[in-house]
């Protein structure tokens, strides 16, 4: 029996025999390619270093405080509380004021020896989340919230071995624009591990392994008309790719998913979901283009209940050309939904972001972004269908430490089930280095 069939072994039972045989399989298939590619390719690829560890590297080398073997990297942000760098489409939340949130993000390295190195991120925050009315007719009070985002990694920089070992807790609030396009407050547990193992300088396997358990506490910031506790919930998710760099500047990967979900108040929700699938990265200097598509199926424990089986797909286009930097993204996916009859919704978004280095200090800002989401099991004779989209331009103008500037854009909220919902949004930055 091979390595890699006592590695898909230990996971069988989350993964499934089929998805274990049909690995193995493209395992053997993908080392004998890369054998026979070393021996005959022209352009040899010698990087051998792994990438989780030029990673980690990086980031140490970016540390804004340096004594001995601690290093320390520290900022203030100050941006809308429904708004960052990943969630591209502000919240309804946003239409009763200006929702601000100031966080501390601060990274602590510690390397007591060149093959190990230990992290641990802090964040806390607080956002101010506008006005509302009391129980006193016309008279308005300020609410806000603190929370905190908490992290502990153990990296091993092994020769032909890349391990991250960790735990984390966040208690943050975070834009639900799915369902709802709300602010909610999220409560998560998970610890796990991931890495990469490198066979050659052209064949690679990585790997994650998680437990995750999260909820939406009662007591705490929560929209005040949706049970968003339903989605209450234990995940166990695996995850394994075989990367073999088969041309000089393109990789060809293949990839298995494994996940098991426990709800705490929606049982009728548990269920697994299995992904099987492809793609490819391409990286050409300036330009990194990353394509995976495959099929998932989420299958429900409660036979009542509505299955899954279809393509979900991720691409990526980044590209950086002179001023200008081009970011390009498209998703299919699942989510689960607090609707009822619906346990699940079928999400398809797309964004676009624009960079123009204008001057030394001046970056102008231009972006694009939108979604679908649909509902399967229909409602009152209507399958539920929601449509967001959001435009924006703006600018970053930077100091020697600090950064600050603003976007401006155009939201819509189209939906055949709920309230339709537009408008002007302001997303605020403000970055401070000490």
């Amino acid at each position: 029996m091979t390595w890699v069939q006592r590695f898909l072994g230990s996971w069988e039972g989350l993964v499934g025999g089929t998805v274990k045989r049909v690995l193995v399989t493209a395992t053997t298939l993908v080392i004998s390619v890369s054998a026979l590619a070393q021996n005959t390719a022209t352009l040899r690829d010698r990087d051998r270093d792994l990438e989780g560890a030029k990673k980690v590297v990086g980031e140490i080398q970016k540390a804004n405080i340096h004594s001995g073997r601690f290093y320390m990297f520290s900022r203030i942000r100050l941006s809308d509380a429904g708004f960052s760098e990943d969630v591209y489409l502000p919240t309804g939340d946003v239409r009763g004021g200006i929702n601000l949130r100031i966080e501390a993000p601060n990274r602590l390295y510690f390397v007591p020896h060149r093959k190990v190195v230990f992290s641990f991120d802090a964040t806390p925050a607080y956002s101010f989340l506008g006005t509302r009315r009391t129980s006193t007719a016309g008279v308005k009070s300020k609410t806000g919230q603190f929370d905190y985002a908490l992290r502990a990694d153990a990296h091993f920089l092994f020769n032909h071995l890349y391990l991250d070992v960790y735990g984390m807790q966040n208690d943050q609030l975070r834009a639900q624009v799915a369902d709802i396009n709300r602010l909610a407050t999220l409560r998560e547990n998970e610890f796990g591990a991931g890495g990469e193992m490198k066979y050659s300088s052209r064949t690679s396997a990585f790997f994650t392994a998680r437990f995750r358990d999260m909820s939406f506490p009662q007591g705490r910031v929560q929209p005040s008309d949706t049970p968003v506790n339903l989605l209450d919930r234990t995940e166990k998710n695996g995850r394994v790719s075989l990367h073999h760099k088969t041309f000089p500047l393109t990789t060809l990967f293949l990839a298995a998913e494994g996940s098991k979900y426990e709800f705490d108040r929606a049982t009728f929700k548990d269920s697994s979901r299995r992904y099987a699938g492809a793609g490819f990265i391409r990286a050409s200097g300036r330009t990194t283009l990353r394509v995976e598509a495959g099929q998932t199926q989420l299958d429900f424990e409660d036979p009542a209940q509505l299955d899954f089986s279809g393509v979900t797909a991720d691409a990526s286009l980044s590209r950086a050309t002179g001023r200008w930097t081009t970011m390009l993204g498209a998703t299919r996916d699942l989510g689960f939904s607090i609707m009822q009859s619906n346990n699940y919704y079928i999400s398809n978004s797309a964004h676009l972001a624009l960079n123009y280095v204008a001057t030394r200090k001046l970056t102008l800002r231009g972006g694009a972004a939108g979604e679908r989401d649909d509902y399967e099991v229909a409602v009152g004779g209507i399958k539920r269908r929601d449509t967001l989209t959001f435009s924006s331009i703006g600018f970053i103008y930077a100091f020697s430490r600090l950064s600050t500037g603003v976007d401006v854009g155009w939201f819509t909220r189209e939906s055949n089930f709920t309230e339709d919902d537009s408008g002007i949004r302001w997303v605020l930055h403000l970055s401070f280095t000490p």
